[in-house]
């Protein structure tokens, strides 16, 4: 276990005592690393994607904790996926992982947190492993991918495999960009594949991910998520559709999903409406 430091932004500081740099404590549970900050009653963050494994990432960290800024007496871990993963792996598998590094380590049943990607791993674990799972928020994430989430992860998937680096984070950096920056963030992307990817097994490790994603389907699961859920969602979030939302709430009995509309998908997490609906549901109020 090792201790750092992280630089917490404006939209962290409230869930550490409005404090601007905090200790960060690192280390395993399991075979997946993690990243924890603050104290008390542990909620369990599944990150969403990033292009490298692990938890070593400031950004990752801060962004992770970010929909938790309203939550307070609270030991918030963050996980991300392992190095290495097998050639083939599900979300499924996933799941397993992630179930006996929080029974082993992280003291389960806790609160779990998926946002995008991460929310499809926070699914799966909810319907596979109920017995780790006491509450669960989902953000910008839906029961299967939406088909332009799907089309863009098969192409960047599919750049990964041929070891095409430059044209898959172009792609990604491109997509995730505002209209008018695309050509801009497409250009930052290709120059910058090398130092985002780190090397060819990250690249690996990032194309499974992908592939797995895709795989998933909740309504495809053998049994329905029994964990009280809270389902955060953008009404302009172009990877998943409001029907796709509202499909994820009746696949699952005890939800509640409440829609921003004029949210997307990167910003739902970054409203203080989301976050303090977050913080009240956590709280079980």
């Amino acid at each position: 276990m090792k201790r750092g430091v992280l630089a917490v932004g404006a939209h962290g500081r409230s869930l550490l005592a409005n404090v601007s740099r905090v200790d960060v404590e690192r280390g395993m549970a399991g075979p997946i690393p993690y990243a924890a900050v603050g104290s008390g009653r542990t909620v369990v963050v599944c990150a969403g994607l990033w292009p490298t494994t692990g938890v070593d990432s400031e950004l990752l960290v801060r962004g992770a904790i970010t929909p938790l800024h309203r939550t307070g007496g609270r030991r918030v871990v963050v996980l991300n996926r392992r190095r290495n993963l097998p050639t083939e792996v599900s979300m499924r598998d996933f799941a397993l992982e992630y179930a006996n590094a929080i029974r082993s380590d992280l003291g389960a049943p806790v609160d779990v947190v998926g946002t995008s990607t991460g929310g499809s791993i926070a699914q799966q674990l909810a319907a596979d492993h109920p017995d780790v799972v006491r509450r669960l928020v989902l953000i910008s994430t839906a029961c299967r991918l939406g088909s332009l989430a799907r089309e863009v992860q098969s192409q960047v998937a599919g750049f990964l495999r041929a070891g095409r680096y430059r044209s898959a984070v172009a792609t990604i950096w491109a997509d995730l960009a505002p209209t008018g920056f695309r050509t801009l963030a497409r250009g930052v992307g290709w120059a910058s594949a090398r130092h985002v990817l780190g090397d060819a097994a990250a690249a690996a490790d990032l194309a499974g991910t992908l592939e797995a994603e895709d795989g998933f389907d909740l309504a495809q699961c053998s049994k329905a998520i029994q964990a009280s859920t809270l389902i955060v969602a953008g009404g302009r979030d172009r990877y998943y559709s409001r029907e796709l939302f509202a499909e994820t709430a009746s696949l699952v009995p005890n939800s509640h999903l409440r829609l921003f509309r004029r949210r997307g998908h990167m910003t739902v997490s970054g409203d203080p409406r989301a976050q303090t609906m977050i913080a009240g549901f956590l709280s079980g109020s």
